[in-house]
């Protein structure tokens, strides 16, 4: 059974490393270009609302937010669409600062929300003004800091955990949730896969680049009844390459974008109907 688009999201966005993302340069010190950026489509500027968008498309869910760079932005974007809410909620974007920052909720108890996001620094490193990678944090909830939360409504209709008595979105409300070490989808490196898919097929029968990552990947290709089961085996060969492509096409990829090769978006959305979620 698949999970919840909430618990998908919330696995995917634990699993990101926590570490810096930019690179230092000396004329512009810490520079905004990130992998996040150029997902998005816009590199170089500043980026934690961009993190937020990244995730939700990782797993398919454009439908659930808008495709804004900007923490008032999305604010009144969520106000004017009964998305807002003076609660936290699982996969929620936080309004930190009157828009000075943005991060993902990831977990509440009563007293405080704990979030994930980009363009942020490491709990108790100065900022500076600028944040340089991903990183979680805890924040008091009735802090000045938290203006409110944009609560998506997730395309299967489920509500995730929320504190809101009123939750728009019919679930009730709870005390706490917090994300239990061990219970996160597998990961599947985006890295690994590729080397895989290129090094693989011209090596000899059976040679495994990747093993582990790449079986995940031909178990979901055979479940989606791509890929025969007796070729789900830890190596990507030219049977696999050929099951990719023609879930890259199933995807609505066409000619020389669909040749095999896992990209990132392909990737993530065969992770979110398969249970496991996509890194670096």
């Amino acid at each position: 059974m698949t999970s919840a688009q909430w618990k998908r999201l919330v696995d995917h966005v634990v699993a990101v490393p926590e570490q810096i993302y930019e690179t230092w340069t000396s004329s512009e010190g810490w520079n905004n270009r990130t992998k996040f950026g150029k997902e998005y489509g816009e590199d170089g500027v500043s980026w934690c609302v961009i993190f937020n968008w990244d995730m939700y498309h990782d797993l398919g869910l454009d439908a659930a937010v808008p495709k804004v760079d900007n923490v008032t932005v999305f604010s009144d974007w969520a106000k004017k669409r009964g998305q807002w809410s003076a609660y936290p909620s699982i996969g929620a974007w936080v309004n930190l600062g009157h828009g000075a920052h943005t991060e993902l909720v990831v977990g509440f108890d009563s007293d405080t929300v704990f979030t994930k996001g980009g363009n942020s620094v490491r709990s108790g490193a100065a900022d500076n003004g600028q944040g340089n990678g991903v990183w979680s944090h805890a924040t008091a909830r009735r802090s000045a800091r938290v203006v409110g939360y944009f609560a998506p409504h997730f395309p299967d209709g489920l509500c995730p955990p929320t504190a809101d008595p009123h939750d728009p979105r019919g679930g009730k409300a709870v005390t706490s949730w917090r994300h239990a070490p061990g219970t996160s989808t597998p990961t599947v490196s985006l890295a690994h896969v590729v080397q895989a898919a290129r090094h693989d097929p011209p090596a000899p029968q059976g040679h495994t680049s990747h093993r582990g990552d790449v079986l995940l990947v031909e178990k979901a290709l055979s479940a989606e009844g791509l890929l025969p089961r007796q070729y789900v085996d830890g190596s990507f060969g030219s049977r696999t390459v050929d099951a990719y492509s023609a879930w890259q096409r199933r995807c609505r990829l066409t000619g020389p974008a669909a040749d095999g090769i896992p990209g990132r978006q392909t990737l993530s959305r065969l992770g979110a109907e398969h249970g496991f979620t996509v890194t670096a």
